[in-house]
C-alpha cells in the first residue's frame, strides 16, 4: 500500500494500433504510371493490376491498403494510364444514383422527337465516359494499359511500321 508521499505508477495509455494505411493520391498515381510504362505491362484485370500496384507502394509503405473502388477514381484522369471497361447488359429496373465506375453524379441524356418534345433516353456520368440507356450496362471487367499523354492507347510498333508504309 503506497503511503501518502508516494506516487503510484499508473500503466501507460493505451496507443491505437495502426493495422493499415491509405496512400496518398499522388503516390498511387505515380506508381501506376510507372508500372504501365514502356508498355512492357498490361493487365486483363482489376484485381491482377492493384496487386502489382500494392507490391509497389509496399516497397516504401509496408502497410499501404487500396480497394478497386478508390482505385478507379484515382486512375480516371491520369496522364499515361488507360482504363478500360467491359461491359454487359442486365435488366433493372431501379435507377442509377451514381456512376459504377467512379462513383460521380450521372446526367441523363436527352434526345427531341419528331414533335418537338424531349425524351430521357438514358444516363451518362458527368466524369468518365460510362453511358447507360434502358438496359443497364453493368462493368465486369476493367482492363490498364499505357497511354499517350492524350489518353488514348499507344500504337504498338508493327502498326507504326505499318502506317509508315503507306498500306
Amino acid at each position: 500500500m503506497p503511503e501518502k508521499g508516494d506516487t503510484v505508477a499508473r500503466p501507460p495509455k493505451h496507443e491505437p494500433v495502426v493495422h493499415y494505411r491509405r496512400p496518398a493520391s499522388d503516390v498511387v498515381q505515380r506508381a501506376a504510371r510507372r508500372l504501365v510504362r514502356g508498355g512492357k505491362a498490361s493487365f486483363s484485370s482489376q484485381a491482377e493490376f492493384r496487386e502489382a500496384l500494392l507490391k509497389m507502394i509496399r516497397r516504401d509503405e509496408p502497410l499501404a491498403v487500396l480497394g478497386g473502388p478508390r482505385l478507379r477514381k484515382l486512375l480516371i484522369d491520369v496522364p499515361g494510364v488507360r482504363m478500360t471497361v467491359r461491359f454487359t447488359e442486365r435488366p433493372t429496373a431501379r435507377p442509377l444514383v451514381a456512376c459504377p465506375v467512379c462513383s460521380s453524379p450521372l446526367a441523363p441524356i436527352h434526345n427531341r422527337t419528331l414533335t418537338g418534345e424531349t425524351v430521357v433516353l438514358g444516363q451518362k456520368c458527368t466524369r468518365c465516359d460510362y453511358w447507360t440507356h434502358g438496359t443497364r450496362r453493368v462493368p465486369v471487367r476493367y482492363l490498364f494499359t499505357e497511354a499517350g499523354i492524350d489518353g488514348r492507347p499507344k500504337r504498338s510498333e508493327r502498326s507504326r511500321a505499318i502506317g509508315a508504309s503507306g498500306d
